[in-house]
């Protein structure tokens, strides 16, 4: 499963905006503690009222990742640089507050940081940071492990190293890989 995952928004028209993203992306959209009364993010959703309606409210940023598949979070100048980051079949999106972004500790939540390049100002608005990386992840969707490999690891490797390859998620060469190395050994 994936989702946008926003982390105690403080300005409702962000989120709105990002009720529209994740409409357009094909994601469904999770809000940790938002400082507003979600009513207030209508106006900026316009045509993506359903995915405000059908948002999922958490108390804490833990329960709102704990079913989720592979999760990116987001800063400035931490981890692997955007444009370098190939997503995976189901990769979640972090978002953090437009005050202060992501803490440490939901950081530790993630399974990858990345950053947007710029050549200025590191920090960008909390929807149009979600525009870019939704953007770029939509473009790389299906460069996860495709199906035929997941059932080809499967038929090779015992029950439980199957299920653990496929919840890894490995891109399409490294599943190559692991199949090779089935086979041979």
């Amino acid at each position: 499963m994936k989702a946008i995952v926003l982390i105690e928004p403080e300005i409702p028209e962000n989120t709105g905006f990002i009720a529209r993203l994740s409409a357009n992306f094909g994601y469904p959209l999770r809000i940790v503690n938002p400082e507003f009364n979600i009513e207030e993010a209508r106006s900026t959703a316009k045509n993506a009222q359903k995915q405000l309606r059908d948002a999922k409210i958490f108390d804490s940023a833990e329960k709102a990742v704990e079913d989720l598949d592979y999760i990116v979070g987001t800063k400035p100048g931490r981890g692997d640089s955007l444009h370098e980051f190939e997503p995976r079949e189901n990769t979640s999106i972090m978002i953090g507050r437009e005050s202060s972004g992501l803490s440490n500790k939901e950081l530790e939540l993630c399974d990858c940081t990345v950053y947007i390049p710029t050549s200025g100002h590191s920090s960008l608005n909390q929807s149009h940071a979600t525009a870019v990386i939704a953007s770029h992840f939509y473009r790389g969707e299906t460069k996860g492990m495709p199906g035929a490999m997941k059932e080809k690891i499967k038929e090779l490797a015992p029950e439980t190293v199957a299920n653990a390859v496929i919840a890894s998620n490995p891109s399409k060469g490294e599943a190559g890989e692991i199949i090779s190395e089935l086979k041979d050994g």
